[in-house]
């Protein structure tokens, strides 16, 4: 009864037979993407929707399905029922690492997939299972979102920063940010070390040459360590500064 008077109130409701229980709320929309296939993560481009073909895509729309429980919208050979909140299958890669139940998802390079979200930028979703596997479908509780994430400074970041700012002319900017810290902190080391050795060699030589004055010496280097010391965590606190607050 409920059924067939939410047909008689609203008629371009179809309710599918298949599948029922599982809640999913769809509507049928125009893909023009004929590649897209359920599991396709899907953004917005103009008056369609295509499959998602960039990380952290800020036009993520939803996720093609089949079978839903509910679907709005008559069906037509241009569209496809898409999912815009719920649980559904999604298909996705440990391309940016291994996905484990409670880890966020976003979209990624291959054309419709999901990845692993490290970053902040904009979701899909939340998995509700693992990965088995390199690739295939997960189940994922789609609400799209903006997800920050607190900015860590560690080496494979910063190299992928790098390595895709090559990619992206919009990215160079960042690229000569991160490039700048690793030579400011660098730098530093390498100055820092190399003053140790050389002065750690000059004590020993003076040591050798005067061993009354031994005592002196040694706490002249200790201040001259304690100096080098400052100095090399002041060069690398500023790299980390560069790359945390510009």
């Amino acid at each position: 009864m409920v059924l067939l008077s939410a047909l008689a109130v609203f008629p371009q409701f179809v309710f599918s037979q298949e599948n029922v229980t599982n809640g999913q709320i769809a509507t049928n929309l125009k893909i023009e993407d004929k590649e897209a296939r359920a599991g396709d993560i899907l953004s917005k481009s103009e008056d369609a929707l295509v499959r998602s073909k960039e990380p952290y895509d800020p036009s993520i729309f939803g996720v093609a399905v089949e079978n839903p429980s509910i679907v709005l919208n008559k069906e037509t050979d241009e569209t496809l029922p898409v999912v815009s909140y719920g649980e559904v299958l999604v298909k996705v890669t440990s391309k940016n690492g291994e996905i484990k139940r409670g880890d966020f998802v976003t979209s990624s390079s291959d054309p419709g997939g999901g990845q692993k979200s490290t970053e902040s930028g904009f979701v899909l979703g939340k998995a509700l299972e693992d990965l088995e596997g390199d690739s295939g479908q997960i189940s994922v509780f789609v609400n799209i979102q903006y997800r920050a994430v607190e900015a860590r400074a560690n080496f494979a970041r910063l190299i992928n920063v790098l390595t895709s700012s090559l990619e992206k002319p919009e990215n160079f900017p960042e690229f000569l940010r991160y490039l700048f810290a690793l030579l400011v902190g660098g730098g530093a080391f390498l100055l820092g070390f190399l003053s140790f050795v050389r002065a750690l060699r000059s004590g020993v030589e003076a040591i050798g040459r005067n061993p009354l004055a031994r005592t002196s010496i040694q706490v002249a280097l200790m201040f001259n360590l304690i100096g080098i010391l400052v100095l090399t965590a002041g060069g690398i606190g500023l790299a980390l500064f560069i790359i945390l607050y510009f």
